[in-house]
């Protein structure tokens, strides 16, 4: 296990109740992290389930949706297929933030 994993579950999760628009980078940044380790952190917690990734489409997105960061609809999409990450806390990973 990663030493500080709660500590870092609970930060994400505020960050994730926010409701802000928050790229990889952008969380690595509030967590003083660089971004391969976030990535690392983010990777176990998909992995234990704490955290799910959820993969969208974005054919005929038009960056009109309300909260849209409107990456889909420009030219830096977040993979070179054409979908859009975001994650999510999981219920498995909310009772492990009050743990």
């Amino acid at each position: 296990m990663v030493v500080g994993y709660r500590f870092f579950l609970k930060r994400i999760a505020t960050m994730m109740d926010s409701k802000e628009n928050l790229t990889i980078r952008t969380i690595a940044d509030r967590l003083n992290l660089r971004h391969d380790e976030f990535r690392d952190i983010l990777n176990i917690m998909v992995n234990k389930g704490d955290i799910e990734c959820i993969e969208e489409s974005t054919a005929g997105c038009s960056g009109s949706c309300p909260g849209c960061s409107k990456l889909c609809a420009g030219p830096q999409l977040t993979s070179k297929t054409g979908n859009v990450r975001s994650y999510r806390l999981t219920e498995k990973g909310r009772m492990n933030c009050k743990g």
